[in-house]
């Protein structure tokens, strides 16, 4: 995540990103976060709080996808981004927090930060790509495009994650937010509403095929 007011980037293998449908292979529903060595175990507990914060529809989207992610930290004063999510060749998702800022001046930022980065993950792993630029184009215009990933310029990768922590925090963000200044939706709920209906729809596709 971008300090202040630059935006959070999607180090991105190809453009566009997004996921074709929302199989999710039963080995990585069974499996959890991997932790690089980087991590010790105070920020660990923090970054698990900042999880566990979200609310049962986005923690599921969550859940279905964190058996692919590796989360790592590392200290960079000055550096432009306080999270980065980056695609593996592999088809995992490494995912970084910079503890220069997160153990630091932007300590309240850490749900919003932690959550914007895993809604990256969610959207390349399972977000069908035209749902989720369906959902990025549903938020409004604020008449604002100060620089070319800001306000109405932000792309719709950034648009939706980070419009998915806020709706994974019903809101409960800080004014610095994660720095995009996109446009809430009127009602996050109702924004929301087709991500719960995923949430459901994997659940249901994958007890159907645990049978």
């Amino acid at each position: 995540m971008k300090r202040l007011a630059l935006g959070l980037s999607v180090l991105a293998l190809a453009a566009g990103c997004g996921s074709d449908g929302p199989a999710v292979d039963p080995a990585v529903r069974a499996a959890t976060f991997r932790w690089d060595t980087t991590v010790r175990e105070q920020d660990k507990q923090w970054i698990i709080e900042a999880i566990d914060q979200a609310r049962p529809e986005a923690r599921q989207l969550i859940d279905e996808v964190d058996g692919k992610v590796i989360i790592g930290t590392y200290a960079e004063p000055g550096a432009p981004h306080v999270g980065m999510m980056r695609p593996r060749p592999d088809g995992d998702y490494q995912v970084v927090f910079n503890l220069a800022y997160l153990n630091g001046e932007r300590k309240i930022d850490r749900p919003t930060v932690v959550l914007h980065e895993l809604g990256h993950v969610v959207d390349q792993a399972v977000v069908p790509t035209d749902l989720r630029d369906q959902l990025a184009a549903e938020l409004p215009h604020s008449g604002a495009c100060l620089t070319t990933d800001t306000g109405d310029c932000t792309s719709p990768i950034e648009r939706f994650a980070d419009t998915f922590a806020k709706w994974a925090l019903r809101g409960a963000v800080s004014a610095v937010g994660s720095g995009y200044s996109v446009a809430s939706p009127t009602s996050l709920e109702s924004w929301g509403t087709p991500l719960a209906g995923l949430a459901i729809e994997l659940e249901v596709a994958a007890r159907k095929a645990a049978h």
